[in-house]
Formats: structure tokens, sequence, C-alpha cells
């Protein structure tokens, strides 16, 4: 089944979709039950971590580890700090054995940008939206959602996989909320520093337009 969400008013139509998406992480939380931990992943790619599937997995993160299910996300923006530190606390609850590198990462490079949010919830689920550079204001508002897509679910894990490899850790003093005093003199790189351009053979990746 895929939902097509249009656009309406932009604070409505933003309560509307976080609902949504609650709605989908509950029915995949019902089917994940009776599955296998190979069927029990999510995968996220967005804009920043108040994007409608981080609130949702937030929101639905005692269900979803109850269900055994974990989930890996990437992110454009690392702005708003609380709520990037409320999505990667979950992030270790689902998983408390792995390291914040393997859970959560950042999509720094400008050019990753025109990547399209997404989602993927086990072997069937997932959800599309805009692409990450644009403002949050200024979104298109198209949404969808398929319950029912296991070609679009492989097409994101390769996208995902794809953007994984080359993202970013994201700095743990953001992710703990802790300010690490450096030695003086001592250089630090800044999240704002030059990085490395991406090599030409990982451009192109799927699901990165619509």
């Amino acid at each position: 089944m895929r939902v097509v969400a249009g656009s309406g008013v932009a604070r409505d139509f933003r309560q509307a979709e976080i609902d949504r998406h609650i709605e989908m992480v509950s029915r995949f939380v019902e089917r994940a039950k009776d599955h296998g931990p190979a069927l029990r992943a999510v995968t996220l790619i967005l804009r920043s971590a108040s994007s409608g599937p981080a609130r949702a997995l937030i929101y639905k993160k005692d269900e979803l580890i109850a269900a055994g299910i974990r989930a890996k996300a990437i992110l454009a923006k690392l702005e708003p700090e609380a709520e990037l530190r409320e999505l990667f606390a979950s992030l270790t609850e689902l998983a408390p054995r792995e390291k914040a590198p393997e859970l959560i990462r950042w999509a720094r490079n400008p050019r990753l940008l025109d990547a399209h949010e997404q989602a993927t919830y086990g072997n069937t689920m997932c959800w599309s939206g805009d692409a990450m550079r644009r403002d949050a204001d200024k979104r298109n508002a198209l949404a969808l959602f398929d319950e029912a897509a296991a070609d679009g679910v492989r097409l994101g894990r390769l996208a995902f996989a794809a953007l994984w490899s080359v993202s970013s850790p994201v700095p743990e003093r953001l992710l703990l909320g802790v300010t690490t005093p450096k030695p003086s003199g001592a250089y630090q790189a800044s999240p704002d520093a030059p990085v490395t351009m991406l090599r030409p053979s990982l451009q192109g990746w799927p699901l990165v337009r619509h």
C-alpha cells in the first residue's frame, strides 16, 4: 500500500507526517515480531534528528527495543543538538553494544545533500521524502510511504550503504553534550573544515533523487 502525503499548511503537515511515521513504525514492529534478526533492521537517511522518522523512532523506542529491532542513521545536519542527542540515546538503547560510529554518521560533504531523505523498515517497508539540502520551511511536502516494496527497500539499503561509506563520525561532544578541554596550542579540526570530495566511483547511487 502506498500513501502520498501532499502539500498543506506547513505546521499541520509536519504533525501529520510525524503521526504517519509513528503509525508506520507501529506496523513494522508488529510484523517484525514474527521474523528473524535479519528483518529487524531500520536504516535512516535524514536531514536532521528533527525529521519525522527520527521523531517516530524516539517515540516508539520502547516497542522497538522489545521487538529486538536495531537502527542506524545518517544525518545531513547536526542541529538541533538536543534532538541529535535524543536520537543517539535511542539508537544506543536499541544496540547497547555498538559504538557511536556504527550507529550514526554525518553526511558532511555538501555533495551528499542531493540525496533524498529515506527510511527502510525490514525488507518490505520504506519511505522517501525531499532532498536533504532543501530548507525545512521550503520543502515540497511530498512523502511516499510504501508497505509492500521489496525492490524499494533493496535499493534503499544499497543507497544507505553507499552514503554510509562516505559519511563521517559525529563528534562525540555533540552526541553526549560534553565539552572536552583542549591543551594550550592544540589543534582540533572544526566541523566546518573542508572535507575530501567524493570519489567518482561512489557517485550516482540509487534512490538519491525522485
